[in-house]
């Protein structure tokens, strides 16, 4: 890291004087909450000394972007870590916190993690509904844990988008502009200046439609898994889904039964798993917990942190039996296994869960594309083969950029554009810090992030540890601004590349 330190209130004032000899005691001024004492060396002084005690914590105001699980931790890292030491604000852009879990709100939607893993290490949740929770109940979670400890009304701002972040070297600071979206629906600017930046806004915040032509041509209802339409009524309905990802896996299973047909536009198969099996509590299915489960939980604090522990460690225990299990559900028929089942070895992507996908393969109300689609029609589809189908409905669960990119103008030091760096290959150091921009950490979900399967959770409190004590060594240090250094971050990202090759 570069580090640039600076005395503070580097200007001239005239020399305090004081009854006894003519000298002030500076430590007197710092006491009466003063904490820069300038005395003037010499009579024609530019340079200023700031009186501050060793390691003594100044005032510092960090910025938060995004209010997902990452961001409402850091609210609890602050007055955990810090107390009142700093000032903090979280920039929300949409109306309540919980980030992927209050956005997505397709059929189906659930963590593909167990939900006792699932959470806060320190805000253990023994009343889960079920092993695999929806996303509401996800949501829910968090959404209680921040108003139970007041972070909404003491921190969080929800309806402010922040539009850029542009650096300031000779304050140090980042200034933020912001658009808060009013009660009247109209909107305001406003700026922000902040001491240290941290981007809690993940990689799932920016949808995108399929790379097809003729999308606005299509005259019947289109939505978007990420922001799907939750009044569209598939009773009877023809419906497309296009996409292989999670949230296709769990779409199709979900409005098989409300529709008349549906036809799945698989492209990209993947490893599909039933769930990560608990002796003694499930078989890998997604099981509701009892009450009695719920209150032996509850009562017995140790059984459930081993219970939670057990879940994580048969995270890659799973793999060995995915392939057989899936090849039995779809009764080994070579077609399908075909389409379903990916060449690839198991674990390179993230495993997905959706048996209940497999199983409705199986009934009559659901098929698998024979072709891609080559463009959208007014009725439908145009299919590579030259086929052509009609549908009421198409849901495109087709993910999100996952560029890292921010969905904001960043502009870092000597006018540098961090989506434009990014644009082709991003690369961060520890997943972390990007050079270039100083005092800006990652703390969700960087470039090289280390989870690929399992819950994002650990990885993210590991991430807010970390911020944390940046934070605290730029306000103890009196530090103006922290940068990590090019050659570091080229070298950490060649010992990553070194590593995967051999996974």
């Amino acid at each position: 890291m570069a580090i640039r330190n600076e005395p503070p209130n580097s200007v001239s004032e005239p020399a305090p004087t004081d009854t006894f000899a003519g000298i002030e005691d500076p430590l007197a001024r710092y006491n009466n909450n003063n904490s820069s004492c300038p005395i003037e060396v010499g009579q024609d002084a530019k340079y200023v000394i700031g009186e501050h005690l060793l390691w003594a914590p100044r005032r510092v105001r960090v910025g938060c972007i995004g209010a997902g699980a990452s961001g409402i931790m850091l609210c609890y890292k602050k007055e955990k870590e810090f107390g009142n030491d700093i000032d903090l604000v979280v920039y929300e852009r949409h109306d309540q916190p919980g980030g992927v879990w209050y956005t997505n709100k397709y059929p189906g939607c659930r963590c593909d993690v167990p939900s006792p893993a699932y959470q806060y290490s320190f805000a253990p949740k023994p009343d889960w509904p079920m092993m695999y929770s929806s996303a509401q109940d996800i949501q829910r979670y968090y959404q209680d844990f921040a108003e139970s400890r007041g972070y909404l009304d003491k921190y969080i701002k929800l309806k402010h988008s922040v539009e850029k972040a542009a650096w300031d070297e000779e304050k140090g600071q980042w200034i933020l502009t912001v658009t808060e979206r009013l009660p009247s629906g109209e909107t305001r600017t406003i700026e922000d200046a902040v001491d240290f930046l941290v981007g809690n806004i993940g990689v799932l915040h920016t949808w995108k439609w399929p790379s097809i032509p003729g999308r606005e041509l299509f005259k019947g209802k289109m939505t978007h898994s990420a922001s799907y339409d939750t009044t569209l009524d598939l009773k009877d309905q023809r419906v497309a889904v296009i996409g292989s990802g999670a949230s296709a896996v769990q779409i199709v299973p979900a409005i098989k039964d409300e529709s008349s047909h549906v036809l799945s536009f698989y492209r990209t198969p993947q490893w599909i798993s039933s769930g990560m099996p608990v002796e003694g509590l499930t078989d890998g299915s997604n099981i509701t917990f009892t009450d009695e489960q719920k209150r032996k939980f509850e009562d017995d604090s140790e059984y459930y942190l081993r219970t939670r522990k057990k879940i994580e460690n048969n995270i890659n225990k799973a793999f060995p039996k995915v392939a057989e299990r899936m090849a039995s559900i779809i009764n080994n028929d070579p077609i399908l296994m075909k389409k379903v089942m990916p060449e690839f070895a198991m674990g390179c992507r993230r495993l997905g869960l959706g048996e209940e996908f497999l199983h409705a393969l199986n009934t009559p109300k659901v098929s698998l594309a024979d072709s891609g689609i080559e463009a959208f029609t007014e009725t439908g589809v145009k299919c590579h083969d030259g086929s052509t189908i009609d549908f009421d409905v198409i849901i495109c669960a087709t993910g999100f950029d996952v560029s890292f990119r921010p969905p904001f103008e960043m502009i870092g030091r000597e006018d540098r554009v961090l989506g434009d760096e990014w644009d082709t290959e991003p690369e961060a150091y520890l997943a972390l810090a990007a050079s270039g921009y100083p005092n800006f950490l990652m703390g969700s979900l960087g470039p090289n992030c280390p989870a690929g399967h399992g819950s994002f959770v650990t990885v993210l409190e590991s991430a807010q540890n970390y911020v944390c004590k940046v934070i605290r060594k730029l306000q103890t240090e009196n530090i103006h601004s922290l940068d990590v250094k090019k050659e570091v971050v080229d070298e950490y990202n060649q010992h990553v590349h070194l590593w995967l090759k051999r996974t």
